[in-house]
């Protein structure tokens, strides 16, 4: 399975990791929706809905339903996507050559820690 989505999608999938990470897996488009809103972003209900939606159509996030409301779980742990998506990078814009990674990715750590400093 492949994970690819925008940026409302990520936030999405990011808040749902967040709470199962936490153990709440009762997770509803209200409770993702709280999770997600600042006070600098008000997401609406049907919008939340909407992207959710679309991350069950494409296998990221699954549905179901207890008594009248629907519920949402990732599809894959926060690790197992992210792995992916690493190994899609490499592939991608590497050319599966896992040593040029390694350097740009030591590089990119190496000025992130001077920058933080």
């Amino acid at each position: 399975m492949s994970i690819e989505q925008g940026g409302l999608e990520n936030i999405i999938l990011n808040a749902i990791w967040f709470l199962e990470e936490n153990n709440d897996f009762d997770n509803d488009v209200t409770k993702i929706q709280k999770e997600i809103n600042s006070k600098d972003n008000k997401w609406a209900y049907t919008t939340v809905k909407t992207i959710l939606d679309r991350l069950v159509e494409k296998g990221i996030v699954f549905r179901y339903k207890q008594s009248r409301k629907f519920y949402y779980r990732a599809q894959q742990s926060r690790i197992t996507a992210g792995e992916a998506a690493i190994q899609k990078l490499i592939k991608q814009y590497f050319n599966d050559n896992i040593i040029e990674f390694k350097d740009t990715a030591e590089k990119i750590y190496s000025e992130a820690l001077v920058l933080s400093r």
